[in-house]
Formats: structure tokens, sequence, C-alpha cells
């Protein structure tokens, strides 16, 4: 059976493979500019690697309490329902812009007060969708105390949930930089081609 680090190595070469890590010069949602960009929405069209994050995902919220997922819109959504699928975790979707029409919610999906809710979000620079989010999804009753994050870029957006929106706490803090520093990717493997 392979190791998480070796799932973890599989998994990036996977995403090199269908063209999600492309490297150039792009702009990040705040305005950073980057050599490295992850699209992410590509894997859509690829239900075998959809499959493979979910799993990833799935072996990192052992433990957690959860009653219900959200996924950050947009590209956090199908992999929310990917890992709701294999888990049998309801989840609820959280709409970027109101409804002004019918219902008029911002959150759909069933749930109740005080449901411990998951967020789900594919990348991380400086945390302000997640906030966003649990801001939404708090306003409708919803308890917001963890988020799995597929990839942290590592320019602040941990600190900014930790320090000044309190969503996480030194616990998960530190638990993520063992993460982070135990599961590096290194050249030390052979091309998948």
């Amino acid at each position: 059976m392979a190791s998480q680090q070796e799932n973890l190595r599989d998994f990036a070469i996977k995403l090199f493979n269908i063209n999600a890590i492309k490297f150039g010069e792009f702009k990040t949602k705040v305005g950073l500019m980057t050599p490295v960009y992850c699209d992410l929405r590509v894997m859509v069209s690829y239900p075998d690697v959809m499959k493979s994050l979910a799993e990833l995902l799935i072996y990192e919220i052992k433990g957690i309490d959860v009653d219900i997922l959200c996924g950050v819109p947009y590209t956090a959504l199908p992999i929310a329902t990917a890992v709701s699928l294999q888990t049998s975790i309801p989840m609820v979707m959280r709409r970027q812009e109101p409804k002004y029409h019918g219902t008029k919610k911002i959150v759909d999906g069933v749930f109740k007060a005080g449901d411990q809710c998951l967020i789900v979000e594919d990348v991380v620079t400086s945390g302000s969708s997640i906030l966003e989010t649990v801001k939404d999804l708090e306003n409708e009753g919803l308890t917001c105390t963890d988020a799995i994050v597929f990839l942290n870029r590592e320019q602040g957006g941990a600190a900014l949930l930790k320090d000044k929106a309190k969503c996480i706490d030194q616990e998960m803090v530190e638990k993520v930089k063992l993460y982070i520093r135990d599961n590096q990717v290194t050249a030390n493997f052979k091309s998948a081609a």
C-alpha cells in the first residue's frame, strides 16, 4: 500500500499531466504575480483525478468533527462534491452572489443551526475567500471552525485565518506546518510518462 507522501507525489504528477500546473507569469486573486499557477478547474474533466483528490482530502479530515461540507465557490464546489460522495457527508452550497429572486438564499441545501461545517477550498493565498464563506455560513447558523485546503501558497493566508479571523487555532497551525514539512515532493522519482 502506498504511503500518503507517495500518493501526494503521484497526484502532483497527475496534475502536471493534465496541465493543471502551469508555469509562466500569472496574477493571483490578490494581485500578486507568480511564476507557477495551479488551475484546478481542469480537474472536473478528469474524474480519476477528482477521485484521487477526494481520497487525499478524506485522509486529512479523519478525526475532524463534521456534519456538513461547503466548498468555496467556485472551484472547490466539485471538490467538496467528490468528498461528499465518497464519505456520505452532506453538503451545502454558498452562493458567491446573493439570489434576488425566489427564496433569495445565500446558502442552498439542507442544514440546521449549529451544524458543524467543514470548509473545502482549493487554493489559499490570502484566505479571503474562506473568510467570506465562513461569514455567510455563520450568518445562516452553521458553525465553522475547520477548513481543508488542497494548496496553501504560504503567502500569508494561514496566518490571516489564525491571527486576524480566529478561524483556526495554534494546534491546527502547527499541524499544517508539520504536514507541509513532512510531505514535500522531491525530484527523486521516475517520470510517469
